[in-house]
């Protein structure tokens, strides 16, 4: 069992508008990661993909997300399960949002500093 108290994660900027925290994180087979994200109103990205598949659950706020062909606006609430290598991004924030994401296999990109 791990104990991974909120208040002692550390946020990581991915830009000035959103930042990320690592909540859990898994090698090996089964692996996983889980991050907390949170982004202010205006934020967007450029649409990227990953061999990972992704869950994102909006905690709260809103904006418009695209995901693969299709544009979606999310609120909270929503889910998005998102395949492998599809091409996904906010496209804009229309308000602050804080969304949980989880991805398997784990991200190497995203392992925790030891």
């Amino acid at each position: 069992m791990q104990y991974n108290i909120f208040q002692n994660l550390p946020a990581q900027a991915m830009t000035p508008e959103v930042s990320r925290k690592l909540l859990a994180y898994q090698d090996g087979q089964g692996g996983y990661t889980l991050n907390l994200m949170q982004a202010q109103a205006g934020a967007q990205a450029p649409a990227h993909s990953h061999p990972h598949q992704q869950v994102v659950y909006i905690i709260s706020g809103r904006g418009d997300f695209l995901c693969g062909e299709e544009t979606q606006t999310l609120v909270a609430g929503d889910v998005v399960q998102i395949d492998a290598n599809v091409p996904h991004t906010f496209v804009s924030v229309a308000e602050d949002a804080v969304w949980l994401e989880f991805f398997t296999p784990a991200r190497e990109d995203y392992r925790p500093q030891q």
